[in-house]
């Protein structure tokens, strides 16, 4: 990913290879982060990985098998998983004198879905994705957001659906993408229309999207993924 990305960049913009193999980021377009000072990495996956424990426990002994409702209630787990990844990933990195950001810009004060998807979650990979749809689609801007929004889905599919059909020979394959395409018609609503409305309304949007469909994400194989489903 890290050199389709440096491939993507025009050549008169790329930075060094090699500093981008430095970094956990998988985007060129990433390097323009900087953290102010280095975060507490261990300190920050410690605290999110125990938060990850303490739900998967939680649901494990009170709410499997997960209903929808379940799921709804299981969702935060996501951001603490990832937010302890993405520590993990600043941890392995420390050693690069340039402080790396991390992962998530603080996605719980996201004020509409496309503040959420544009600038606080998954800046890695979100920047990677933008590298791919300049690169395909440069000149239309619907084309980039389905784009965007196919390949996360597609991504998802190969790193979770497709495992487990292959040892369980059972097909989750087009809930993940669903999910994505949820969210860029979503995307599409918020810029179009609900733009100039209501902040309330379109925080109450934001998350009736992210956590509504969340059920398509957070499907058996990915359940299982955490011990939480035995399908």
């Amino acid at each position: 990913m890290k050199y389709v990305s440096w491939v993507f960049q025009p050549k008169h913009s790329r930075e060094s290879f090699s500093e981008l193999l430095l970094t956990p980021y998988v985007s060129v377009r990433s390097l323009k982060y900087r953290a102010d000072r280095r975060s507490k990495y261990f300190g920050t996956f410690f605290i999110n990985a125990l938060m990850s424990l303490i739900f998967i426990v939680l649901a494990r002994e009170l709410l499997a098998p997960l209903s929808v409702l379940d799921v709804w209630l299981f969702s935060p787990m996501i951001l603490f998983f990832t937010e302890g990844l993405g520590a993990f990933g600043q941890w392995i990195f420390s050693y690069n004198p340039v402080a790396t950001y991390p992962i998530h810009n603080r996605p719980l004060k996201s004020k509409s879905l496309s503040q959420f998807w544009g600038r606080h979650w998954n800046l890695w990979i979100q920047d990677w994705l933008k590298d791919v749809r300049y690169y395909l689609a440069p000149k239309k801007s619907g084309l980039k957001l389905a784009v965007a929004f196919c390949f996360s889905g597609i991504f998802h599919e190969i790193m979770c659906n497709l495992p487990y059909f292959i040892v369980y020979q059972k097909s989750y394959f087009g809930t993940m993408m669903g999910y994505f395409l949820i969210q860029a018609t979503g995307l599409w609503v918020d810029k179009s229309f609900l733009r100039f409305r209501s902040p309330l309304l379109r925080r109450a949007f934001l998350w009736l999207l992210v956590i509504g469909p969340s059920p398509l994400f957070i499907n058996v194989p990915l359940l299982t993924f955490f011990g939480l489903n035995h399908d």
